[in-house]
């Protein structure tokens, strides 16, 4: 009787790209004295009105004005929107201020994130009584003005965005919209401490690394042509591994401006177990199921870097 060759898979397992954030170092950013220095207005330029909105109150100068003009930035959603600008002109350059939706687990609306063109450059800022999330180098698809963005999370319900924005070559008005910022005051709001806990990244940076190197590696071996049976043994090994390192990472005590994001990511990786499992479960199933079984991974895998950005987000980066 003749030898039947095995029957091999296609090979679309390609390697998934890491966002290059992710490594098994994570460190923590500076808190900044961001009221002192360049950020502090000078004298001769002293705030002469006071507007109030979304848990804080921003003195601006009387060549600012608040205005009704309609403005959006993509992706940014506010209730309770402010729109400063300088001379009334929303169109030059403005400041815009708001809540955003409560119970997210980023810093950012995942529809902004969506839009980006790179993770911005993140820190944390201090203002009188609360930390904040600023964000400079922000490009966004479709919008083609500077822009620098400002969270002040909330536990208690929505955090506050600004956003700073000038047309091109307008430096100055942008620079004049960040010294309006640094003299926020916020409103009933209680200090929130944001600053990244080293140990922290450094034990989640251990387990998200190493998850990282076998997910490239297996991947990597799913996208030669392997027959069903080998793809099968890959994506179990797979599975069992996304199994460990979830555990593992659920067990972490993490800061408190983390837990939500930790959760998400724990979340994501047993999505990914889930989905490999159900990859070996198909491979000798048919092109339908295995068609099927790749979505699942697909998205699995999409939700895993989407939460390891929003760590990012967070503050945490490479060394």
């Amino acid at each position: 009787m003749p030898h039947r060759a095995a029957r091999q898979l296609p090979a679309f397992w390609s390697t998934r790209p890491i966002p290059a954030f992710v490594g098994p170092v994570l460190v923590a950013v500076a808190v900044l004295g961001f009221l002192v220095g360049h950020h502090r207005a000078p004298a001769a330029e002293a705030p002469a009105r006071v507007a109030y909105e979304a848990g804080i109150a921003l003195e601006y100068p009387s060549t600012w004005q608040r205005t009704t003009a309609v403005t959006s930035i993509p992706g940014l959603s506010l209730t309770h929107p402010l729109l400063l600008s300088p001379g009334g002109d929303a169109r030059r350059a403005g400041l815009l201020s708001g809540e955003l939706p409560p119970g997210a687990v980023a810093p950012l609306p995942a529809g902004l994130v969506s839009l980006l063109h790179g993770l911005p450059h993140t820190e944390i800022v201090d203002f009188l009584e609360v930390q904040a999330y600023r964000y400079s180098r922000v490009l966004l698809a479709g919008y083609n003005f500077p822009l620098e963005l400002y969270v002040i999370p909330n536990p208690a319900g929505g955090a506050t965005a600004l956003a700073c924005y000038a047309a091109p070559h307008q430096a100055t008005d942008l620079a004049q919209c960040e010294q309006i910022v640094a003299r926020l005051t916020p409103i009933g709001r209680s200090r929130y401490d944001l600053l990244p806990d080293a140990a922290y990244s450094a034990r989640l940076g251990a387990a998200v690394g190493a998850l990282d190197g076998v997910r490239l590696a297996l991947r990597r071996q799913m996208g030669i042509r392997q027959t069903p049976a080998a793809v099968s043994r890959l994506a179990t090994t797979l599975s069992g591994r996304m199994a460990t390192a979830a555990a593992a990472i659920r067990t972490l005590p993490s800061p408190a401006a983390a837990a939500s994001a930790q959760a998400a990511l724990v979340g994501a990786i047993e999505r990914g177990r889930d989905a490999y499992a159900a990859l070996a479960a198909t491979t000798a199933q048919g092109p339908a199921s295995l068609a099927a079984a790749r979505r699942l991974v697909d998205g699995a895998e999409g939700a895993i870097d989407q939460s390891l950005e929003t760590f990012a987000l967070l503050g945490y980066k490479h060394s």
